[in-house]
């Protein structure tokens, strides 16, 4: 028990900031969210972000220079981005992209003050908060035939980051045996809301990642029978592909109601490529495209002239619009680096905290295919895929080098003599990585 009374000032500043700061970074992370709330408190979310993000960076601003230089492609990528305001046809800083630092900023905060199993349950909390208010605003306004969007402007911003609950939720229940009943309850409510919220795409990619459960018993396997589990997935997930694109059109009109140009994307999609290819090494700039000559003849060619706003409906080829193929080449790199990293911290330590990264960047990739753009964006989805790829990053260089940090048993070294001398081994050792990852946050313990 702390004694208040005996701390100094700058003592006890430090103690009520660390016993708030998951509160504060709770608001940080909903201020990067598409909430349909009133216009001033939408505002007081955001600025209120900033102001907090600030303190807390500066409060840590050692630590989080180390973290974000751990990832060089995606440091690069961000800094591009700000590098095109230069040739953008939009003049100055947009709105946008301070945004998108911030959104990357708190990533990267995540990383440093949190390990990934704390970040796994700070975001069950705030996004099992998120599936409640969703549900009690559905109710409020009645159910009915239109899509449930919840606290959202959009069914898809609350189908995809449901379809993020349903995978947390699954994971507690399979890795904790106490107090199962709230990872149930936390499921069955987000397979509701994505249910209610019609989002077809976000049900198929809930699907894929329900499939992908299985290979956490694969990596708790022998590494010879890994070999074999992992031929045997590579070989069913081809059968699976040549099933479904002998059946896309069964899929696409008959299961998820959608025609063979995919509600009018494929139109879109025709039309941007081609604008890509006008200018395909650094793009239009970031957030240049959609406010120039170009992006206007593509708006007034589709259905987004009805009403629509610019968006590719792809965050690749958004991406690919923005920073053309160098912004690809940058953030395909970080995406491989980053699943690279956590496929190999994952096969040594077997823990469910990275299997969770590894879902995580599979859902990243699949969700930038043909849902709203996530790469470099303001939203939540970006600023998890910034704190996962530095996260794997710090815990790789970490078993590099002292796979004993970890509690890591090496292969073929199992007996209780040379772990104990193993550890006495280690005591004396410092660790690569910030203290941050030390100790855990007073709130998880």
């Amino acid at each position: 028990m702390i004694n208040l009374k005996r701390l100094s000032t700058n003592q006890l500043i430090t103690f009520f900031l660390i016993k708030l700061e998951p509160v504060l970074i709770g608001i940080c992370l909903f201020s990067g969210m598409f909430l349909d709330f009133p216009g001033p408190l939408l505002k007081l979310l955001k600025v209120g972000s900033y102001l907090i993000l600030f303190f807390l960076i500066l409060w840590r601003w050692k630590r989080f220079a180390y973290v974000f230089t751990r990832d060089i492609p995606l440091l690069c990528l961000v800094g591009t981005a700000v590098w095109s305001v230069g040739w953008s046809a939009v003049p100055g800083i947009p709105e946008l992209l301070r945004a998108v630092l911030r959104a990357t900023a708190l990533g990267a905060y995540l990383a440093v003050r949190y390990n990934p199993k704390e970040q796994m349950r700070l975001l069950a909390w705030v996004l099992g908060i998120v599936a409640i208010l969703s549900l009690l605003v559905t109710l409020a306004h009645g159910l009915g035939d239109a899509p449930a969007q919840g606290i959202f402007r959009h069914k898809n911003h609350l189908a995809r980051l449901m379809t993020l609950n349903a995978i947390i939720s699954l994971l507690s229940i399979l890795n904790h045996r106490k107090y199962r009943w709230v990872g149930w309850v936390g499921f069955s409510l987000s397979v509701l809301m994505l249910l209610l919220s019609q989002g077809k795409s976000a049900l198929l990619i809930f699907l894929v990642m329900i499939t992908l459960l299985p290979l956490h018993n694969f990596v708790k396997q022998h590494y010879k029978l890994q070999t074999v589990l992992y031929m045997v997935s590579a070989l069913l997930a081809f059968v699976a592909s040549i099933v479904i694109l002998w059946n896309l059109e069964f899929i696409l009109v008959d299961i998820l109601g959608k025609d063979l140009q995919l509600n009018g994307r494929l139109p879109i999609w025709t039309l941007v490529f081609d604008k890509i290819l006008e200018r395909p090494w650094l793009g239009y700039g970031f957030e240049g495209f959609w406010s120039s000559d170009a992006g206007y003849s593509v708006i007034n060619s589709t259905w987004l002239a009805h009403g629509g706003y610019g968006n590719a409906h792809s965050g690749y080829l958004e991406l690919a619009l923005q920073l053309g193929f160098l912004g690809i080449f940058l953030f395909v790199l970080s995406l491989f680096i980053a699943l690279f990293k956590t496929i190999q911290v994952l096969s040594v330590t077997k823990k469910i905290e990275f299997f969770w990264m590894f879902l995580y960047l599979v859902f990243f990739s699949i969700v930038n295919l043909s849902l709203d753009p996530s790469i470099l964006a303001e939203d939540i989805v970006w600023t998890l895929y910034v704190s996962t790829a530095l996260s794997a990053a710090v815990y790789q260089s970490r078993i590099v080098k002292n796979p004993h940090l970890l509690g890591v048993r090496e292969q073929g070294v199992g007996s209780r003599e040379h772990r104990s001398q193993n550890r006495k081994e280690v005591r004396g050792k410092k660790s690569c990585v910030p203290d941050c990852y030390e100790k855990p946050c007073k709130l998880f313990q």
